[in-house]
């Protein structure tokens, strides 16, 4: 394990995704309304061959079948796009001196409340967690980290999963510090989620709306 240092506070914004032309469904009204061009996928694509198909044949009841087949999928996919060009909106929790948290849970198991620090190259974790997390994630090796008060002992390991609201991270890379710090702890809590969650995802942070705003990175 290099390494590390944490930019305390700092926030990257990322840009949206690009969309091929295929599919067009607006969101919003008035000005603010934004249209969407998404890439047909290969169910839409069968759909309407299979609609060809049923009328070339000329009988009602296959061409019924197929229209409402491509108009079931159509409803289904424009709902996920929809969802999709919304983003996950997770709420931010601010402290007393403007700082976010969030509160996640690791591995299916463990609970964690974790200021929001898109600077820090990876998640860190507080000692607390040491002895549930190394036992139940994939260690790599030791080394160092380096935040607010100087470096610090920790040990890398890789998380099977981090989940922020229903936005979920895999195999997720975090450093675990081995040794309890009170005004670490005492500032950032649990930990820093930092850009081996974020990297996952297109982000926003929306501060003045107290939220962040993720869409899955392709």
């Amino acid at each position: 394990m290099k390494e590390r240092s944490s930019v305390f506070w700092a926030v990257i914004l990322f840009s949206g995704a690009v969309f091929s032309p295929a599919l067009v469904f607006a969101q919003g009204s008035g000005a603010a309304e934004t249209f969407f061009v998404v890439q047909e996928s290969e169910m839409i694509r069968a759909d309407r061959q299979a609609l060809k198909e049923a009328l070339k044949t000329g009988r009602s009841s296959k061409i019924i079948a197929a229209k409402a087949q491509l108009s079931d999928d159509l409803a289904r996919e424009q709902a996920i796009r929809r969802r999709d060009a919304t983003g996950i909106i997770v709420p931010l929790i601010a402290d007393d001196e403007g700082h976010f948290f969030v509160d996640v849970l690791i591995n299916n198991s463990t609970h964690a409340r974790l200021m929001v620090d898109t600077g820090s190259p990876v998640v860190l974790l507080s000692s607390r967690f040491l002895a549930k997390l190394s036992q139940d994630s994939k260690r790599i090796t030791q080394g160092s980290v380096t935040v607010l008060n100087g470096k610090h002992d920790a040990v890398e390991v890789s998380l099977k999963s981090l989940k922020m609201g229903v936005a979920e991270g895999r195999n997720i890379t975090a450093d675990i510090m081995l040794s309890p710090n009170k005004e670490l702890e005492d500032k950032f809590k649990d930990g820093l989620l930092g850009a081996s969650f974020f990297s996952r995802f297109h982000l926003t942070v929306d501060q003045k709306n107290r939220r962040l705003i993720l869409h899955k990175a392709d």
